[in-house]
């Protein structure tokens, strides 16, 4: 049971108060002219904490996170599925760090069990832990809680790394254009509506949740482009919100896409009434054979693996493979970054240079023959 002392000390008799359980300091403060100050301060903390609302120093990392899931991520507009994720990382957190107190953990003891655990996951994985962990001991710090930010000068190695940059976009136009015309000879309603899919992914640069969850609503015939506002995830079979506010954007189609899924549209209708079925949230790529509606993104990239490899066309890439093309097909062209960043929904150019600031070999070859006409 928690318990408050109360001392007087300097040549300004200023009190403090330690809030104490058993031989450990949960709480301290001083700089109070009266006791009874002190005392009126100590009892509301001594209050908090027995409610568990309070950040203490003896507090576990796993205890920390906790709160801060309650207070930053829990009742944020984050989907819910995002927020799973923060949950999920709880477990990697109490796997890792138990119950040691947070002020006993040291900058060199986080490091050792961060490269630890950097040899069995991404280094992509390693990075959002890290930050997550980061954002906890900051909150802390805030409240005064005093403990040191092991995680300020912590560096992040992975011996499993993610995809190279060269591994997740096609690298020439001739490649790119050769996969239109595959998916373009596919097309075929009945059979699946996966090269559909797959060719809009290619033409639009749109992540799969996002393209999924289109409705005929969302096509606009006078201006020629769709609005997406919203994710439909395919595990759980509901709409979810945009990854982030400026995920919600207009996206141009061409008059030939236009036609395109007006073509389909027809057929859907047409295959749902002999069937009897209704498409009940009205979206664009529902399909009779599946139970809920639309396939999911495995099934999506495995199409797309069988595609490239009837092609001869490496590397092997995913569905966000198709918006990396995209992205780097619109730089080929000389399309502006600003204009392109706003078509994919990335947050500022910076981001877009990071992501899609590989060039096609094509483009490198022109602009390898342009410096070497300088020299």
């Amino acid at each position: 049971m928690a318990y408050i002392e109360y001392k007087q000390r300097g040549k300004k008799r200023l009190w403090s108060y330690s809030i104490r359980e058993r031989s450990r300091t949960l709480q301290h403060k001083s700089g109070f002219k009266t006791k009874r100050e002190a005392k009126i301060e100590a009892e509301k903390v001594l209050h908090k904490l027995n409610m568990g609302s309070v950040l203490r120093t003896n507090m576990t990392l796993p205890e920390l996170y906790q709160e801060w899931l309650d207070l930053k991520i829990l009742p944020s507009s984050r989907s819910g599925v995002t927020k799973a994720k923060y949950i999920m990382r709880k477990n990697v957190i109490v796997r890792l760090f138990g119950d040691k107190p947070v002020s006993k953990i040291k900058p060199s003891e986080y490091q050792k069990i961060i490269n630890d655990y950097g040899k069995k996951v991404s280094r992509n994985f390693l990075g959002r832990l890290n930050s997550s962990i980061r954002a906890s001991i900051q909150m802390a710090i805030a409240d005064k809680v005093v403990i040191e930010d092991f995680t300020a000068y912590v560096e992040l190695f992975s011996s499993k790394s993610g995809q190279a940059v060269d591994e997740k976009y096609l690298h020439t136009e001739y490649d790119y254009q050769k996969v239109l015309t595959y998916l373009r000879e596919k097309f075929d309603y009945d059979r699946s509506i996966v090269p559909y899919i797959i060719y809009f992914l290619f033409k639009t640069g749109m992540r799969f949740a996002e393209l999924i969850a289109l409705t005929w609503n969302d096509i606009d015939e006078v201006n020629v482009q769709v609005k997406t506002y919203r994710r439909y995830n395919t595990s759980i079979h509901k709409f979810t919100p945009p990854k982030n506010k400026t995920s919600v954007r207009i996206v141009p189609i061409t008059p030939d896409m236009l036609d395109l899924l007006n073509s389909l549209k027809k057929l859907q209708a047409q295959a749902n009434k002999s069937l009897n079925i209704v498409n009940k949230d009205s979206l664009v790529f529902q399909h009779y054979g599946y139970a809920h509606a639309v396939p999911d993104i495995a099934t999506v990239n495995k199409a797309i693996k069988v595609m490239l490899m009837e092609l001869d066309i490496f590397p092997i890439i995913t569905t966000k493979g198709a918006r990396h093309t995209y992205g780097s097909y619109l730089w080929h062209n000389n399309i502006d970054l600003g204009v392109i960043a706003k078509i994919l929904g990335h947050k500022d150019i910076s981001m877009l240079v990071e992501v899609y600031g590989h060039t096609l070999e094509e483009k490198i070859s022109e602009e390898f023959i342009a410096v070497k006409s300088l020299l």
